[in-house]
């Protein structure tokens, strides 16, 4: 009767013990979860678009008149405006990221 007592104990406490591994478990996968979603977001380049069209189009626009210059002297004025531009929207980013780091 004690030998049967006791292998319900460890049957209930390996049942708890079962229980709390399945919801840690899936916490962690609701965590990872959560970072691939941020990190797949991160990759979404209509996002960058949407949040910063106007940067976009400058990049753009940069990125167009470097390439479609037959001049080199205005080529490297045009490959200026696209580094400058791409700087730009870089400490942008850097911006949003301190951000969301203080958030």
């Amino acid at each position: 009767m004690a030998d049967d007592l006791e292998t319900k104990v460890e049957i209930a406490e390996a049942q708890v013990e079962i229980a709390d591994a399945k919801e840690d478990l899936r916490d962690a996968l609701h965590q990872i979860n959560d970072r691939v979603e941020e990190g797949v977001a991160r990759f979404r380049p209509d996002r960058g678009i949407r949040k910063r069209p106007v940067a976009s189009a400058c990049l753009a626009g940069a990125l167009g008149f470097a390439l479609g210059v037959e001049s080199g002297e205005v080529a490297i004025v045009g490959l200026l405006l696209l580094g400058g531009a791409i700087f730009l929207a870089g400490e942008k980013k850097v911006d949003d990221a301190d951000e969301s780091e203080r958030i």
